[in-house]
């Protein structure tokens, strides 16, 4: 039986050098989590969003991965094909 990915994570975060990358990746993390739950909303697959975007299955799973972080141009383009919008904040 698998473990949980919480738990996985838990433990992994225990080792200083995997926590510093952990966090210095955060944001990308955050950002490939944020695309795959809007293209998940819109009841989308993958192969169906790069057609919206008139680009490939791969473009869009490299852009879900979020490494390297996509360009604004590249994320205005997915969330139109989501039927999303792209917020910027400073906080």
């Amino acid at each position: 039986m698998g473990r949980k990915m919480s738990v996985v994570k838990e433990e992994l975060l225990k080792d200083e050098e995997f926590r510093a990358e952990f966090v210095e990746l955060e944001d990308e993390f955050a950002l490939a989590s944020q695309l795959i739950e809007a293209r998940k909303k819109a009841h989308l697959t993958q192969d169906e969003v790069a057609k919206r975007m008139g680009t490939t299955q791969s473009v869009v799973a490299r852009l879900e991965s979020g490494h390297p972080l996509p360009s604004l141009r590249s994320l205005k383009r997915y969330a139109q094909a989501v039927n999303g919008k792209v917020e910027i904040r400073v906080v």
